[in-house]
């Protein structure tokens, strides 16, 4: 998946980030091949420097840290080291 136009204009009102935390759209989480389990939410987190999405799911209620030190590690992994 790619980022939004949507996250293109956060990046540009937020230029010192490299990195986006948000929720899914219903669209996007959609498109998974499995269907969420019920009670996790749907994540994403999005690089700017190529507009690449990751997701992820967590429990409903549960989120994760919104700073560029720790999401980039964890973009990271979720894509396999790249």
């Amino acid at each position: 998946m790619i980022a939004t136009e949507i996250d293109s204009q956060w990046f540009h009102s937020n230029p010192e980030r490299e990195f986006r935390l948000r929720r899914q759209t219903p669209a996007e989480f959609g498109a998974w091949p499995v269907a969420l389990e019920p009670g996790m939410t749907a994540w994403c987190i999005i690089r700017k420097s190529d507009g690449a999405l990751e997701a992820f799911a967590l429990p409903e209620g549960e989120t994760w840290d919104d700073y560029d030190e720790e999401l980039a590690p964890f973009f990271k992994r979720l894509r396999g080291g790249q």
